[in-house]
């Protein structure tokens, strides 16, 4: 399916999300740095620790508002404040400024309209998918956001340090512009649910008391964010093995040491993403969706927990490769068979509680970083094997052996 046949709201949200992306690629990477430099080690890291936390409580309570009422309004306020928001941060980081405390402040802002913004958008594009054409948008999807993750971390390299400034400009201005294109362009039909609860904190709980009830659901989450621990290790325990054991050594006379690997591993990861997308996405339409899927995850968890003990230029960079076909073949069907969860009536709650698969692992990668010093990097790809696994049978159980909460009432 091509892009133009996509549903305009579909569309609307691929390229302004694209836009969004890119800029905002070469500012968040590079924000807890700008904390420990300014306010130092021990503030940036509460604060970017807080940071998480406040965007999925208030995600919770964007999920509760974009079900209860018109989506789109919601969309509105959450967009409307995070324009002041990076308004307000781009005087206060100029340099003749550098007010990092009120950046901070307003970088809760931004955690706060994003809580808000994710949910309602997310809800309206699902409404406007069709079944058929779920998987083509979401692989069109899962490019853009890898092309624009590597446009923006190489416009962040090379403009963060000496033209911050700069890029908050740009950042405003395009979330402007989007925020005006959305509200023209974007159309919502929902009305809202006003059966649940009117009173918000009350109404929150009400609402994910019924996703929680949901085991399917439930599975689904916690098989996600058993997988997705296995790729946040990158940034956890892989990294600090690979500072800590990679020999430094000359490729193509340039000197790669165990925090170059990580990012070259990364680079290659994000490169061959936006190179053979399409190409695999048409192979694999031959084959059983299910069987592609389960090899897919099969690559994805056995090449990261591999990495955790490898040391070899050569083979890291294989198993690069290795998990970044898994992750093509398995990422898009993932994706589609989460929408297929949703309860209709309750789509951005659900979207909103789906966040703990984040955040859930987040927590699982931080803490391998403590059982790794004290079982070592061949029993560590043993532990993150055996968690890739569990999730990967949960994945199993939600999809295809639990019957859907509607069969089970009817």
């Amino acid at each position: 399916m091509k892009f133009k046949d996509f549903p305009l709201n579909v569309r609307l949200r691929l390229v302004c999300g694209f836009c969004i992306r890119i800029v905002g690629s070469a500012i968040f990477p590079f924000m807890a740095l700008y904390f420990s430099e300014e306010l130092g080690k021990v503030p940036a890291g509460i604060i970017m620790i807080s940071f998480v936390i406040v965007g999925y409580l208030t995600g919770l309570f964007g999920g509760y508002f974009s079900d209860r009422f018109n989506r789109k309004v919601v969309l509105q306020i959450g967009q409307v404040i995070q324009i002041i928001c990076f308004l307000g941060m781009t005087i206060a980081i100029h340099p003749s400024n550098n007010w990092a405390l009120i950046v901070a402040i307003l970088y809760f802002g931004h955690a706060v309209s994003n809580g808000l913004n994710y949910p309602a958008l997310e809800a309206i594009v699902i409404d406007s998918m069709e079944e058929s054409n779920r998987k083509a948008i979401y692989v069109y999807d899962y490019w853009l956001v890898n092309l624009a993750i590597a446009g923006g971390v190489m416009l962040g390299g090379a403009f963060y340090r000496d033209h911050r400034f700069a890029l908050f400009i740009g950042m405003t201005v395009i979330l402007t512009v989007t925020t005006i294109i959305l509200q023209r362009f974007l159309v919502d039909t929902y009305t809202g649910n006003r059966s649940t609860p009117s009173n918000p904190i009350h109404g929150v709980i009400e609402n994910y008391k019924i996703a929680l009830r949901d085991r399917r659901w439930i599975t689904f989450v916690f098989g996600s964010m058993l997988v997705f621990s296995t790729e946040f290790h990158m940034a956890n325990y892989i990294g600090v093995h690979l500072a800590e054991s990679f020999e430094s050594r000359q490729i193509l006379g340039i000197p790669v040491d165990g925090v170059r690997m990580m990012a070259f591993m990364q680079l290659e990861n994000t490169l061959l993403v936006v190179a053979i997308t399409f190409a695999v996405t048409a192979f694999v339409k031959r084959f059983k969706e299910k069987t592609i899927f389960f090899i897919g995850l099969s690559l994805y968890i056995t090449a990261y927990a591999a990495i955790t003990s490898m040391n070899s230029f050569i083979v890291l960079a294989v198993l690069a490769i290795i998990f970044t076909i898994g992750e093509l073949l398995y990422s898009p069907i993932r994706q589609v068979k989460q929408v297929d969860l949703l309860d209709p009536e309750r789509r951005a709650s659900y979207l909103a509680f789906g966040g703990l698969t984040f955040h859930g692992a987040k927590l699982v990668a931080a803490a391998g970083i403590v059982v790794g010093a004290f079982i070592g990097p061949v029993l560590m790809s043993g532990y993150m094997f055996v968690f890739g696994a569990l999730g990967a049978y949960l994945y199993y159980v939600s999809l295809y052996k639990m019957q859907p909460a509607r069969q089970l009432a009817a």
